[in-house]
């Protein structure tokens, strides 16, 4: 059994992970807010990431074999939030938390899931592996980038010995598939759209898929020497298309109108607008790029390791 400090875990992932890790190992779930299910199996303390010396009481209290790192602030509306902010809570913490968990044990497990936002939002037509160049375009993904460096720098220093950097996919569940749905559906899901010939791909992540993975990583740890950098996501990348079909025949979605919008007169209204937003045109071309352009991740990595994901739209959606 070993113990597992869980940040972020009354959130999306986080929640999830708490309970499924529970099962075999001590949890220590940690969050800045409420919303931990009183009958779960782990402790939960409520503590704020970049109070770093509560931080470190914690850290120091439990001694942690293992720390899966999953907090930090979303995507937000543009403008939202500062760099700075971003900086502060996904960057500046996640070198705190690593460092003083390397210094409590010097052979801790540091599991910091990341985001394929960090490469930005073009491809160039090819799977982005996890040597491909990182160009951001938000601030979001910057900070999740620089906190990148500052973990790999503790890792070339020999500070931190067991470093896995997990570059997410777009990550859904059946209840929550907003990068799906921002993909193919009109602003209040009034319809689908397809762009384009909606043979555009994109690679996303099964919540299930990634949990597991995770699972299978800690059960597998010493038995062989992962890659530091490792993008994650399901098997095989989607079509918008396939997304809609699937959507379409699921009792989440259902059954819409679907509306076909030449990609010529979505460039020429983000190039317009753009002229009279110039605060925000770069995250303009990024967001037609996402809907013009496949955005899919290479994941030979996570399959060299021999998990295979299970999971995916028709499995979660579908049950098939």
């Amino acid at each position: 059994m070993k113990k597992i400090v869980i940040t972020g875990a009354a959130g999306f992932i986080g929640s999830t992970l708490s309970k499924k890790l529970s099962n075999s190992n001590r949890i220590i779930a940690l969050d800045s807010t409420e919303g931990v299910d009183e009958a779960a199996d782990y402790y939960f303390i409520k503590v704020d990431l970049t109070n770093f010396d509560s931080v470190s009481a914690i850290i120091e209290k439990y001694i942690p074999d293992v720390i899966i790192h999953c907090a930090g602030i979303a995507h937000q509306k543009v403008g939202s939030l500062d760099s700075d902010t971003y900086l502060r809570v996904n960057s500046y913490a996640t070198e705190a938390l690593a460092r003083v968990a390397a210094g409590v044990n010097p052979s801790v497990k540091f599991i910091f899931l990341s985001s394929v936002s960090v490469y930005g939002e073009y491809s160039g037509g090819k799977p982005l592996s996890e040597d491909s160049p990182c160009l951001p375009s938000s601030d979001y993904a910057i900070s999740k980038l620089d906190a990148e460096k500052r973990l790999l720098a503790l890792y070339r220093n020999s500070i931190l010995h067991d470093l896995m950097i997990l570059r997410l996919a777009p990550v859904y569940d059946r209840n929550w598939s907003l990068n799906l749905n921002r993909r193919v559906f009109f602003p209040k899901h009034v319809a689908y759209v397809k762009f384009g010939t909606g043979m555009q791909q994109m690679s996303a992540l099964a919540k299930q898929n990634l949990v597991e993975f995770i699972e299978y990583t800690i059960k597998s740890s010493g038995s062989s020497k992962s890659s530091v950098i490792m993008n994650i996501c399901d098997e095989r990348p989607y079509e918008f298309s396939t997304i809609i079909d699937v959507f379409k025949r699921s009792a989440v979605h259902g059954a819409r109108p679907v509306v076909h919008v030449p990609l010529f007169w979505v460039w020429l209204a983000v190039r317009v607008t753009g002229v009279f937003i110039p605060s925000k045109r770069n995250w303009l071309h990024s967001c037609y790029d996402k809907l013009a352009c496949s955005l899919v991740y290479d994941n030979k990595k996570m399959l060299a390791t021999g998990f295979l994901p299970r999971h995916s739209l028709r499995t979660v959606f579908l049950n098939e």
